[in-house]
Protein backbone atom coordinates (compact mmCIF):
# COMPACT_ATOMS: atom_id res chain seq x y z
CA UNK A 1 0.00 0.00 0.00
CA UNK A 2 1.26 3.45 -0.84
CA UNK A 3 1.83 5.98 1.94
CA UNK A 4 -0.34 9.15 2.09
CA UNK A 5 2.65 11.20 0.89
CA UNK A 6 3.17 8.94 -2.14
CA UNK A 7 -0.46 9.20 -3.24
CA UNK A 8 -0.45 12.94 -2.57
CA UNK A 9 2.58 13.34 -4.82
CA UNK A 10 0.81 11.34 -7.53
CA UNK A 11 -2.27 13.56 -7.20
CA UNK A 12 -0.06 16.63 -7.62
CA UNK A 13 1.49 15.13 -10.76
CA UNK A 14 -1.91 14.38 -12.30
CA UNK A 15 -3.13 17.91 -11.52
CA UNK A 16 0.01 19.38 -13.09
CA UNK A 17 -0.55 17.37 -16.26
CA UNK A 18 -4.15 18.61 -16.37
CA UNK A 19 -3.00 22.21 -15.90
CA UNK A 20 -4.85 22.79 -12.60
CA UNK A 21 -3.52 23.62 -9.14
CA UNK A 22 -6.68 22.65 -7.26
CA UNK A 23 -8.00 19.17 -6.61
CA UNK A 24 -11.57 18.20 -5.79
CA UNK A 25 -12.28 15.48 -3.26
CA UNK A 26 -15.40 13.45 -2.61
CA UNK A 27 -15.50 12.22 0.99
CA UNK A 28 -18.02 9.58 2.05
CA UNK A 29 -18.90 10.24 5.70
CA UNK A 30 -21.53 7.51 6.12
CA UNK A 31 -21.05 5.68 9.46
CA UNK A 32 -17.68 7.39 9.89
CA UNK A 33 -16.34 7.95 13.40
CA UNK A 34 -14.79 11.27 12.38
CA UNK A 35 -16.36 14.59 11.35
CA UNK A 36 -14.95 16.51 8.41
CA UNK A 37 -16.99 19.72 8.48
CA UNK A 38 -15.39 21.22 11.63
CA UNK A 39 -11.94 20.74 10.10
CA UNK A 40 -13.05 22.31 6.84
CA UNK A 41 -14.50 25.28 8.66
CA UNK A 42 -11.23 25.85 10.47
CA UNK A 43 -9.10 25.85 7.33
CA UNK A 44 -7.42 29.18 6.67
CA UNK A 45 -7.54 30.22 3.89
CA UNK A 46 -11.01 28.76 3.45
CA UNK A 47 -11.68 25.89 1.06
CA UNK A 48 -15.02 25.70 -0.77
CA UNK A 49 -17.10 22.63 0.13
CA UNK A 50 -20.56 21.33 -0.65
CA UNK A 51 -22.77 18.54 0.70
CA UNK A 52 -24.25 16.47 -2.12
CA UNK A 53 -27.33 16.08 0.10
CA UNK A 54 -28.07 19.82 -0.15
CA UNK A 55 -31.71 20.43 -1.01
CA UNK A 56 -32.61 16.75 -0.55
CA UNK A 57 -34.65 15.02 2.19
CA UNK A 58 -31.30 13.86 3.62
CA UNK A 59 -29.96 17.42 3.86
CA UNK A 60 -29.99 17.47 7.68
CA UNK A 61 -27.67 14.45 7.79
CA UNK A 62 -24.61 16.61 7.21
CA UNK A 63 -22.30 14.33 9.20
CA UNK A 64 -23.32 11.40 7.00
CA UNK A 65 -23.32 13.22 3.67
CA UNK A 66 -20.89 12.84 0.79
CA UNK A 67 -18.85 16.06 0.83
CA UNK A 68 -17.23 17.71 -2.16
CA UNK A 69 -14.33 20.00 -1.34
CA UNK A 70 -11.77 21.87 -3.41
CA UNK A 71 -8.22 22.18 -2.07
CA UNK A 72 -5.47 24.38 -3.49
CA UNK A 73 -2.26 22.35 -3.69
CA UNK A 74 -0.13 25.52 -3.56
CA UNK A 75 -1.45 26.34 -0.06
CA UNK A 76 0.33 24.32 2.60
CA UNK A 77 -2.70 24.26 4.93
CA UNK A 78 -4.82 22.72 2.17
CA UNK A 79 -2.08 20.26 1.28
CA UNK A 80 -1.74 19.20 4.93
CA UNK A 81 -5.52 18.70 5.17
CA UNK A 82 -5.43 16.58 2.02
CA UNK A 83 -2.68 14.43 3.50
CA UNK A 84 -4.75 13.96 6.66
CA UNK A 85 -7.83 12.99 4.66
CA UNK A 86 -5.81 10.44 2.69
CA UNK A 87 -4.40 8.99 5.89
CA UNK A 88 -7.75 8.65 7.66
CA UNK A 89 -10.19 8.22 4.78
CA UNK A 90 -8.61 6.56 1.76
CA UNK A 91 -7.77 3.27 3.52
CA UNK A 92 -11.43 3.01 4.58
CA UNK A 93 -12.64 3.45 0.98
CA UNK A 94 -14.05 6.91 1.68
CA UNK A 95 -12.13 9.13 -0.71
CA UNK A 96 -12.44 9.84 -4.43
CA UNK A 97 -10.32 12.36 -6.30
CA UNK A 98 -11.75 14.48 -9.10
CA UNK A 99 -9.40 16.56 -11.23
CA UNK A 100 -11.54 19.09 -13.07
CA UNK A 101 -11.37 22.57 -14.58
CA UNK A 102 -15.07 23.18 -13.91
CA UNK A 103 -16.02 26.01 -11.60
CA UNK A 104 -16.74 24.60 -8.16
CA UNK A 105 -20.44 25.48 -8.32
CA UNK A 106 -20.81 23.79 -11.71
CA UNK A 107 -19.03 20.66 -10.52
CA UNK A 108 -21.14 20.56 -7.34
CA UNK A 109 -24.41 20.66 -9.27
CA UNK A 110 -23.19 18.13 -11.85
CA UNK A 111 -22.13 15.58 -9.22
CA UNK A 112 -25.36 16.10 -7.29
CA UNK A 113 -27.32 15.27 -10.44
CA UNK A 114 -25.24 12.12 -10.98
CA UNK A 115 -26.00 11.09 -7.40
CA UNK A 116 -29.71 10.75 -8.18
CA UNK A 117 -30.92 7.58 -9.82
CA UNK A 118 -34.29 6.35 -11.04
CA UNK A 119 -35.27 2.68 -11.13
CA UNK A 120 -38.69 2.24 -12.68
CA UNK A 121 -40.98 4.40 -10.57
CA UNK A 122 -38.53 4.52 -7.68
CA UNK A 123 -35.94 7.17 -6.91
CA UNK A 124 -32.75 6.67 -4.94
CA UNK A 125 -29.11 7.61 -4.48
CA UNK A 126 -26.32 6.15 -6.60
CA UNK A 127 -23.22 5.76 -4.42
CA UNK A 128 -20.78 6.40 -7.25
CA UNK A 129 -18.51 8.26 -4.81
CA UNK A 130 -17.63 4.96 -3.09
CA UNK A 131 -14.27 3.82 -4.60
CA UNK A 132 -15.36 0.19 -4.27
CA UNK A 133 -18.39 0.89 -6.48
CA UNK A 134 -17.12 3.49 -8.96
CA UNK A 135 -14.78 1.27 -11.04
CA UNK A 136 -17.39 -1.49 -11.40
CA UNK A 137 -19.96 1.10 -12.50
CA UNK A 138 -17.56 2.45 -15.09
CA UNK A 139 -16.35 -0.91 -16.34
CA UNK A 140 -19.41 -3.10 -16.55
CA UNK A 141 -22.66 -1.63 -15.24
CA UNK A 142 -23.36 1.77 -16.81
CA UNK A 143 -24.15 2.15 -20.49
CA UNK A 144 -21.70 4.06 -22.66
CA UNK A 145 -24.04 7.08 -22.58
CA UNK A 146 -24.30 7.00 -18.79
CA UNK A 147 -20.56 6.53 -18.42
CA UNK A 148 -19.97 9.56 -20.63
CA UNK A 149 -21.93 11.70 -18.15
CA UNK A 150 -19.37 10.96 -15.43
CA UNK A 151 -16.32 11.25 -17.67
CA UNK A 152 -17.29 14.65 -19.10
CA UNK A 153 -17.00 16.43 -15.74
CA UNK A 154 -13.35 15.56 -15.10
CA UNK A 155 -9.90 15.37 -16.59
CA UNK A 156 -9.39 12.38 -14.31
CA UNK A 157 -11.01 10.37 -11.52
CA UNK A 158 -8.78 8.76 -8.88
CA UNK A 159 -9.06 6.38 -5.93
CA UNK A 160 -7.21 3.71 -3.96
CA UNK A 161 -8.32 0.16 -4.78
CA UNK A 162 -8.88 -2.63 -2.26
CA UNK A 163 -5.14 -3.37 -2.26
CA UNK A 164 -4.31 0.25 -1.47
CA UNK A 165 -2.99 0.94 -4.97
CA UNK A 166 -3.79 4.24 -6.77
CA UNK A 167 -6.07 3.89 -9.77
CA UNK A 168 -6.91 6.58 -12.32
CA UNK A 169 -9.73 6.77 -14.84
CA UNK A 170 -9.14 9.45 -17.50
CA UNK A 171 -12.09 11.71 -18.17
CA UNK A 172 -13.00 13.44 -21.42
CA UNK A 173 -12.89 17.03 -20.19
CA UNK A 174 -10.57 19.33 -22.14
CA UNK A 175 -8.33 21.87 -20.38
CA UNK A 176 -10.10 24.99 -21.67
CA UNK A 177 -13.58 23.51 -21.97
CA UNK A 178 -16.29 25.52 -20.22
CA UNK A 179 -19.69 24.52 -18.88
CA UNK A 180 -21.26 21.09 -18.59
CA UNK A 181 -24.70 19.53 -19.13
CA UNK A 182 -25.70 16.54 -17.02
CA UNK A 183 -28.99 14.64 -16.95
CA UNK A 184 -31.18 15.22 -13.90
CA UNK A 185 -30.87 11.58 -12.85
CA UNK A 186 -29.29 8.27 -13.88
CA UNK A 187 -31.97 5.87 -15.12
CA UNK A 188 -31.08 2.29 -14.20
CA UNK A 189 -32.53 -1.02 -15.41
CA UNK A 190 -33.38 -4.04 -13.25
CA UNK A 191 -30.18 -5.77 -14.34
CA UNK A 192 -28.04 -2.74 -13.50
CA UNK A 193 -29.55 -2.50 -10.02
CA UNK A 194 -29.02 -6.22 -9.50
CA UNK A 195 -25.33 -5.84 -10.37
CA UNK A 196 -24.96 -2.91 -7.99
CA UNK A 197 -26.55 -5.05 -5.27
CA UNK A 198 -23.97 -7.75 -6.05
CA UNK A 199 -21.16 -5.32 -5.19
CA UNK A 200 -22.59 -4.87 -1.70
CA UNK A 201 -23.11 -8.62 -1.25
CA UNK A 202 -19.53 -9.39 -2.26
CA UNK A 203 -18.23 -6.76 0.15
CA UNK A 204 -20.16 -8.50 2.92
CA UNK A 205 -18.69 -11.87 1.97
CA UNK A 206 -15.14 -10.49 1.96
CA UNK A 207 -15.35 -9.12 5.49
CA UNK A 208 -15.60 -12.54 7.14
CA UNK A 209 -12.24 -13.88 5.97
CA UNK A 210 -13.68 -17.17 4.65
CA UNK A 211 -12.42 -16.38 1.15
CA UNK A 212 -8.97 -15.00 1.99
CA UNK A 213 -7.38 -18.20 0.71
CA UNK A 214 -8.53 -17.54 -2.86
CA UNK A 215 -5.85 -14.94 -3.59
CA UNK A 216 -3.49 -12.56 -1.80
CA UNK A 217 -5.03 -9.65 -3.70
CA UNK A 218 -8.29 -8.27 -2.32
CA UNK A 219 -9.12 -6.94 -5.78
CA UNK A 220 -8.76 -10.38 -7.36
CA UNK A 221 -10.87 -11.96 -4.62
CA UNK A 222 -13.56 -9.35 -5.23
CA UNK A 223 -13.47 -9.88 -9.00
CA UNK A 224 -13.84 -13.66 -8.62
CA UNK A 225 -16.74 -13.50 -6.17
CA UNK A 226 -18.46 -10.74 -8.14
CA UNK A 227 -18.31 -12.81 -11.34
CA UNK A 228 -19.89 -15.72 -9.45
CA UNK A 229 -22.69 -13.71 -7.86
CA UNK A 230 -23.76 -12.10 -11.12
CA UNK A 231 -24.74 -15.61 -12.25
CA UNK A 232 -27.16 -16.25 -9.36
CA UNK A 233 -30.15 -14.68 -11.09
CA UNK A 234 -29.52 -16.53 -14.33
CA UNK A 235 -29.43 -19.92 -12.61
CA UNK A 236 -32.51 -19.24 -10.43
CA UNK A 237 -30.66 -20.47 -7.35
CA UNK A 238 -32.98 -20.51 -4.33
CA UNK A 239 -30.43 -20.86 -1.52
CA UNK A 240 -28.39 -18.23 0.29
CA UNK A 241 -25.76 -16.11 -1.41
CA UNK A 242 -22.86 -17.55 0.60
CA UNK A 243 -24.02 -21.13 -0.04
CA UNK A 244 -24.15 -20.42 -3.76
CA UNK A 245 -20.61 -19.04 -3.77
CA UNK A 246 -19.25 -22.08 -1.91
CA UNK A 247 -21.15 -24.35 -4.29
CA UNK A 248 -19.70 -22.67 -7.36
CA UNK A 249 -16.19 -22.65 -5.93
CA UNK A 250 -16.44 -26.37 -5.15
CA UNK A 251 -17.67 -27.12 -8.68
CA UNK A 252 -14.80 -25.09 -10.15
CA UNK A 253 -12.29 -26.84 -7.89
CA UNK A 254 -13.50 -30.29 -8.87
CA UNK A 255 -13.40 -29.38 -12.55
CA UNK A 256 -9.88 -28.01 -12.19
CA UNK A 257 -10.81 -24.49 -13.34
CA UNK A 258 -9.96 -22.80 -10.02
Amino acid sequence: MNTPIQWLEQIEQVCALAGVQEVDLLLDQAAWSKRAVPGLQQLNPKAPWFSLFTGMPEEKLLDQAPLLMRLDLTIWQHRAWLEELIEHGASEARLMVVVSSLRFEELSHALQALLQMQWGERAGLLRFYDPRIFPVLMNSILTSEQRAEFLQVAHCWGWLDRDGQPQWRPGTRLKKQTGVEVSHFVKLSDEQCARIKCISEVQQLLTGGEFDHLDNSREKRFALLYSILTEVGRENYLGGVEDYVFHRLEVSKNSGSL
